[in-house]
């Protein structure tokens, strides 16, 4: 059996987050929002996973955080993917991201010889708060996001890295943890 997998650490959708989140949807722009609840930083994405590697790759990121104490990420800044003039996606920012960059890093070239690939891209921190569906509303979209591109939203203390499964569906893609890794 397989399932769609990927390792994320969790962030709490503070008060300030919720604002702005509400903020992109009155631009009228055509968005697919993220339910605040599952909003998370992807480390890795596994794609099609056999079930029968958990306990390898539980193992491997365990191996990793070891090396590892809790980590302070700032969650500051807005953007969008690719750029703002075609945005596909929005998102939060992740400014002191220097470890989190070299846990994604190291999980990443760990994973290898179970047979994940590399990314393509390198590893940028971020939480994808919206889809972007549609040109409509533009510059309204662009320029909330331009608002908030320097805003500090939090700092949170992340004692933790989850591995998790991700049934797509209708409504959007629900996420069921199926393991915990302590930093």
């Amino acid at each position: 059996m397989t399932f769609r997998g990927f390792i994320s650490v969790d962030i709490e959708p503070t008060e300030e987050i919720r604002k702005f989140m509400g903020e992109l949807e009155r631009t009228g722009a055509p968005l697919k929002m993220v339910d605040a609840d599952k909003i998370h930083i992807t480390v890795k994405f596994l794609g099609d996973t056999e079930e029968n590697k958990i306990k390898d790759i539980s193992e491997i990121v365990r191996g990793v955080l070891e090396e590892h104490s809790p980590l302070k990420l700032k969650i500051k800044g807005t953007g969008a993917f690719p750029h703002l003039d075609y945005m596909k996606v929005v998102w939060l920012g992740i400014e002191n991201s220097k470890e989190i960059h070299e846990i994604a890093h190291v999980v990443e070239e760990e994973l290898v010889p179970l047979g994940f690939s590399r990314m393509e891209q390198s590893f940028s921190p971020h939480i994808t708060v919206a889809r972007v569906k549609g040109g409509k509303n533009k510059e309204q979209l662009a320029s909330k996001i331009k608002e908030y591109s320097n805003y500090h939203f939090d700092t949170q203390k992340i004692f933790k890295l989850k591995l998790k499964e991700s049934v797509l569906k209708k409504k959007g893609p629900e996420y069921k943890t199926l393991e915990e890794y302590f930093l």
